[in-house]
């Protein structure tokens, strides 16, 4: 593989300490891991290698991987989501948010533009982590690169594809003539918020 590449690509990423699968392309591993969604789609994921579009150290492994070819690879936290940092666990007293009485763990909270996360909540007080939700976790990526994408037209229906997942690959219609793309899309995304965006996320 090289940069600048885009490819199509099958994986299930799991946490090696628990094995529990936090993502996956695959609708069967999904409903294995009882992590299915009514409504999702599983297909292959859209990577243009060299575009930070997933973690580096993941897409190094992509760039050392054949076609068709399934592999296995292990990424410590020092090349995920570094180590978990006791520091960025904040206590608050609860009349900090608006509307206390709405949290439990698990709930994603933002304080003085970060994002973290409500990890307990007790004599009016609140937990809450900061740090990324895989840190200090070990990654296992299974994965198995379907495809290398070659022609304009269907880089370009990916991409679109990519902003506005509702319309289908196969619904997606690119004529290349010249320096001119002309796109037609099916009438159920016309009034989709992403479809302001695509013009930037195909030809930037």
């Amino acid at each position: 593989m090289e940069k600048g590449s885009f490819i199509l690509v099958d994986y299930t990423l799991s946490v090696k300490e628990t094995g529990s699968v936090i993502e996956t392309t695959v609708e069967e591993e999904a409903r294995k891991a009882s992590i299915y969604k009514e409504g999702e789609k599983y297909s292959p994921k859209l990577i243009y290698l060299g575009g930070k579009w997933v973690l580096e150290s993941w897409e190094e492994e992509l760039l050392k991987s054949e076609v068709g070819v399934e592999r296995t690879v292990e990424i410590p936290p020092e090349k995920a989501y570094g180590f978990r940092d006791p520091n960025k666990v904040r206590t608050y007293a609860a009349r900090r948010f608006s509307r206390p009485q709405e949290l439990s763990p698990g709930t994603l909270v933002e304080i003085d533009g970060k994002i973290g996360i409500v990890r307990n909540i007790s004599g009016g007080r609140v937990q809450v982590d900061f740090n990324p939700p895989l840190a200090g976790k070990t990654l296992v990526y299974r994965f198995k690169i379907v495809k290398v994408l070659e022609d304009d037209s269907e880089k370009i229906r990916y991409l679109v594809n990519r902003r506005l997942p509702e319309a289908s690959v196969e619904e997606i219609l690119v004529e290349l003539e010249n320096d001119t793309a002309t796109i037609r899309l099916p009438d159920k995304v016309l009034l989709s918020e992403g479809l302001q965006q695509i013009k930037k996320a195909v030809f930037e």
